[in-house]
């Protein structure tokens, strides 16, 4: 009995030996990051251009998503990347009702965002569409910090602008250092400082000069990142979490106060993941982001930091999951995942009676009867045929510019212009286009034929500027191969609301030539000439003539980088919407002669040799085959892909 009692002493001293021997398995803390991006007030499943539920968008359906993925992992945050309260009928009514809302209710979105607990929020560029005062109202209901480390007020307008220098008086704070208990894989409760910084587009001084010249200046977003997140880190932060408002693009290097920054801000030392938007695509997966330098576009890594991009309006949530280890130096980074899912035909039915009030209120204003239109509108083939959507918003805009002459606001000796874009293209989905049928139209109506809160301008430009202006329209085609007689793709990834069709002169757009200028406005080509026969009353339009047009507010500063297009030839500044513009047009005509109709006016035409064959696609309806026959030059055929049919152009 001695002997044994000895053996089993000795056992447990060599055990203890040994255990003191060995390093302690350090701690690790699994933690789930959620984000949405780019939800453009779309809070409810429901499509307001064709006033019916859906479940392919709206944050009451990406909500049954979060309550998901918190119940599997208790360690979560949940972030929104802006973009947030613009985009949608219920964006509209609630910027409609101006700062009387807020008198009586929080901005619906925040409400939305409060119910469901998010953890912060950063600023997109349409969060400024509506003014610093209505900003600061919607802000100022949140239950969280939104955060943007690159936009501050302004001292002096002198100040104001894209400013190298400076980091004071931040618009809301670059950053916070949220503190939360999490239980790592052994139970064990740790608290985990996560640090979460936001970045904006600075365009937004541009996009929305009317509302923030003199009173904002922007910094580079990468530049941002540098200063901000050593400081993060001194302050403690265990991990840092990027949200900037910004996509990636294919530059080969990186320009200071680039749009799309997310690839530079991931080489910024300090930061555990990044969640971004802006550009309304998935990441991973996007076919867009295939090929590009240190970019693994199937397990979601860019420079390899974890990185998620969850579509628009709600319709997936973004998931980025981090292992964490502890270590004498802090929480490192051991192991990552990056998920997206899409929503399903379930919605949160307490957040949609939470907005029922504001969605009869919305209905309410769409619902206003306006006119009785005598032909469809739509914007199918707007891109190779005039059609009857940009014709209307200039017939609108141009009416509009009349009154102004004959009021003597703008000079009546001058010729008066207008330029207007067809939004809806087939950009999201085969769906995305302008379908306004014959009949009675109402407010509604006018939000699928003019998207944005654009409020009207006017300039005064010369017969260069114009051409030039052109030019930069005539982006969107691809250049096409006179010689070829296979059918050729004819449009490029030019974004539709940059294709502006000019009324009031005529032209001729030929894309046999190559570009005269890239996406930046750059002179790419001296000799180039996509642009001919420009004329107005019959005449060539002289480099030297005056013009005066009506334009709006995202053009007039600049948006889009059209050559010679800025805000210093702007004449005259309307607070008026265009939306509200082609209302009171609407309104007029039907005093007038009892009916709207809308023509098509053939201000311009594409310019090819006969034997040329082109090929688009638009969308797969009857509509859209209806609106085909119209035009001779245009074919359907029988294929479908993803939603789209594809169609035929010949030249006459």
């Amino acid at each position: 009995m001695a002997r044994f009692k000895w053996v089993f002493t000795a056992l447990c001293a060599g055990l203890i030996v040994t255990a003191c021997g060995r390093s302690p398995e350090p701690a690790v803390v699994e933690v789930r990051l959620m984000e949405t991006t780019d939800l453009h007030a779309y809070l409810l499943g429901y499509d307001y251009f064709n006033q019916q539920s859906t479940a392919e968008y709206g944050l009451a359906h990406t909500a049954v998503l979060i309550e998901q993925a918190r119940s599997e992992n208790p360690n979560n945050l949940l972030f929104d990347n802006g973009d947030l309260i613009q985009g949608s009928a219920m964006g509209d009514w609630a910027a409609t009702e101006g700062l009387g809302l807020f008198e009586t209710q929080l901005h619906p979105a925040i409400t939305a965002l409060n119910y469901l607990q998010y953890d912060a929020a950063n600023l997109g560029n349409h969060e400024f569409n509506f003014g610093l005062d209505f900003l600061e109202h919607t802000l100022a209901g949140a239950n969280f910090p939104f955060v943007s480390a690159n936009a501050y007020y302004a001292d002096q307008p002198e100040q104001a602008g894209m400013q190298t220098e400076g980091w004071h008086n931040p618009i809301v704070p670059p950053y916070v250092i949220l503190e939360r208990e999490m239980l790592d894989q052994e139970g064990q409760r740790h608290l985990i400082k996560v640090g979460v910084i936001g970045f904006l587009p600075p365009q937004i001084m541009v996009w929305d000069a009317s509302h923030l010249a003199g009173k904002v200046y922007v910094r580079d977003m990468v530049a941002a990142a540098q200063y901000y997140v050593p400081k993060m880190r001194e302050a403690g932060a265990d991990i840092v979490v990027a949200i900037p408002h910004s996509g990636m693009s294919r530059y080969d290097r990186y320009s200071e106060f680039s749009e799309q920054a997310t690839r530079s801000i991931a080489t910024v030392p300090g930061i555990d993941a990044i969640m971004f938007g802006h550009q309304h695509r998935i990441f991973p997966g996007d076919e867009s982001y295939n090929n590009l330098p240190h970019v693994d576009n199937q397990r979601g890594l860019v420079h390899g930091v974890p990185a998620v991009q969850p579509g628009y309006w709600g319709n997936r949530l973004g998931i980025i999951d981090l292992e964490l280890e502890q270590h004498p130096t802090g929480w490192h980074v051991r192991n990552s995942r990056v998920e997206l899912r899409e929503v399903t035909e379930q919605a949160d039915s307490a957040l949609e009676q939470l907005l029922a009030d504001q969605q009869a209120a919305t209905l309410a204003m769409l619902n206003e009867p306006l006119a009785n239109l005598t032909n469809p509108i739509n914007s199918f083939f707007a891109r190779v045929v005039p059609d009857r959507s940009t014709a209307f918003i200039n017939n609108a805009q141009t009416w509009y510019g009349q009154q102004l002459q004959a009021q003597e606001l703008i000079p009546s000796s001058l010729p008066l212009l207008s330029a207007a874009a067809p939004f809806r293209q087939g950009f999201q989905n085969a769906s995305d286009y302008t379908h306004i049928q014959a009949g009675e139209i109402t407010l509604g109506d006018l939000a699928s034929l003019y998207v944005y809160p654009n409020t009207l301008q006017v300039m005064k430009i010369d017969g260069s500027t114009l051409r030039a202006w052109l030019e930069m329209s005539a982006l969107a085609f691809l250049t096409i191969d006179p010689e070829q007689n296979a059918p050729q793709p004819i449009m490029s990834n030019y974004p539709s609301f940059n294709f502006d069709v000019i009324s009031g002169v005529q032209y001729r757009i030929d894309p046999t030539q190559p570009p005269r200028y890239n996406s930046a406005g750059e002179l790419l080509n001296d000799d180039a000439q996509r642009i001919t026969h420009l004329s107005y009353n019959g005449e060539p339009v002289l480099d030297s003539q005056e013009f005066l047009i009506m334009v709006n507010n995202y053009r007039a500063g600049g948006g889009g980088n059209f050559p010679g297009v800025e805000q210093a030839k702007v004449v005259y500044q309307s607070g008026e919407e265009v939306r509200q513009v082609i209302a009171q047009y609407a309104r007029a005509r039907v005093q007038e002669s009892g009916a709207l109709a809308v023509s098509n006016v053939a201000d311009w035409s594409l310019e090819l040799p006969p034997n040329v064959r082109l090929q688009l696609k638009s969308a797969d309806s009857d509509a859209a085959e209806t609106e085909a026959e119209l035009f001779l030059q245009l074919q359907a055929s029988d294929e479908v892909v993803n939603g789209y049919r594809t169609y035929f152009y010949q030249a006459l």
